[in-house]
C-alpha cells in the first residue's frame, strides 16, 4: 500500500494543479458555451476517449436518480460529474491523490454540483465504506496501477449492494504480452509501476470474485482514433487550449504516442466490462 501511494504521488502529482484547474475554468467561462459539466471535458475526463467514452458507459449502465454511484480512481471528477448530471443521481468519487480530490471539489463547486458529488481521498484496496453501500461502482483506467487485482475486485464486491453493477473501462495487455511497450505511458513513467493484465485473466477474476459478467467489448479501434486526435491537436499548437497535459505535464505527448503505438501493434487493448453482483450473494 505504501509503494502504491508513493508511485501514485510521484507520477500524478502536480504541485500547481489547483492553479491550472482555475485557469482552465476561467478559460472556459470566456467561451460562448453553456457553463456545465462538459465545458472542461478536455481536462477532467482523465481517460482514453474522453467524454464520449464516459457517455457510452453511462448508456450501458442505465443509471436512475435513486442510484448511489461510487467512482473509484475519480481523478479530478469529470466522469463523476457527468454521471451525476446526466442521470440525476449522487456520485461519490475516491482517489489516492488529495490534490485530485481538492481539484474535483473545486470544479464541482464552480459548476454548482457540490450537492450531487462528493470526493474522498482513499485507497481503492481499503475504502472507508460499509459493505453493500453502493448500487453501482465505476472505474476508468485504474487497474494498471494496482498489482493485487484480486484484492481490488474483492473490495469492489464488498461495497456493492446485491444486484449492484460493476462498470470498468480499462487498458489491458493482449495475448502478445511478452512484447514490450515503451514508457512513459499515461499511468506510469516506468515499467515497474505498470501492472497490466490480459482479458482472459480479467474475465476469470471477475467471475471468481462472485460477479456475473454481462458485457465485454474491445473498443481499441475507437480508442486509437481518439488518441490520434489528441496527438494531432497538440502538434498543431493545441497546447494553447487546456487539455490533459495540464495534469500529466510535458511528457504527455510522448505518453500518448507510446500508447498509440502499443494499441496499433496489438500490444495493448482498451476494454469495457459490465458485471453484476448477484441479488443473493454467496
Amino acid at each position: 500500500m505504501a509503494s502504491l501511494r508513493k508511485m501514485t504521488s510521484s507520477h500524478y502529482r502536480r504541485h500547481n494543479l489547483e492553479q491550472l484547474v482555475r485557469a482552465a475554468l476561467n478559460h472556459a467561462k470566456q467561451l460562448n458555451k453553456p457553463f456545465d459539466h462538459k465545458i472542461i471535458a478536455a481536462v477532467d475526463q482523465f481517460h482514453i476517449g474522453g467524454l464520449a467514452a464516459t457517455l457510452k458507459m453511462i448508456e450501458l449502465a442505465g443509471f436512475n436518480p435513486q442510484d448511489k454511484v461510487l467512482d473509484v480512481g475519480c481523478g479530478i471528477g469529470g466522469a463523476a460529474r457527468t454521471i451525476a448530471c446526466t442521470s440525476n443521481c449522487h456520485v461519490t468519487g475516491v482517489d489516492l491523490s488529495e490534490d485530485y480530490c481538492q481539484a474535483a471539489r473545486l470544479i464541482s463547486k464552480q459548476l454548482n454540483m457540490g450537492n450531487q458529488t462528493k470526493f474522498i481521498r482513499a485507497n481503492a484496496l481499503k475504502m472507508p465504506f460499509k459493505k453493500n453501500s453502493y448500487s453501482a461502482l465505476w472505474t476508468q483506467h485504474i487497474t494498471m496501477n494496482i498489482c493485487d487485482k484480486k484484492a481490488l475486485m474483492t473490495e469492489f464486491y464488498r461495497v456493492l449492494k446485491p444486484a449492484g453493477q460493476l462498470l470498468m473501462y480499462e487498458v489491458l495487455c493482449t495475448t502478445r504480452a511478452n512484447d514490450s511497450v515503451n514508457y512513459p505511458l499515461p499511468w506510469a513513467k516506468e515499467s515497474e509501476d505498470s501492472f497490466l493484465d490480459n482479458i482472459h485473466n480479467y474475465g476469470a477474476l471477475i467471475h471468481n470474485c462472485g460477479f456475473e459478467l454481462n458485457h465485454l467489448q474491445d473498443v481499441s479501434s475507437t480508442a486509437i482514433v481518439s488518441i490520434q486526435r489528441v496527438i494531432e491537436r497538440i502538434k498543431q499548437g493545441g497546447k494553447k487550449e487546456p487539455g490533459l497535459e495540464i495534469i500529466l505535464g510535458e511528457s504527455f505527448l510522448t505518453m500518448m504516442e507510446n500508447l498509440l503505438e502499443a494499441l496499433q501493434n496489438d500490444r495493448l487493448s482498451v476494454v469495457e466490462f459490465v458485471a453484476t453482483k448477484p441479488s443473493t450473494p454467496n
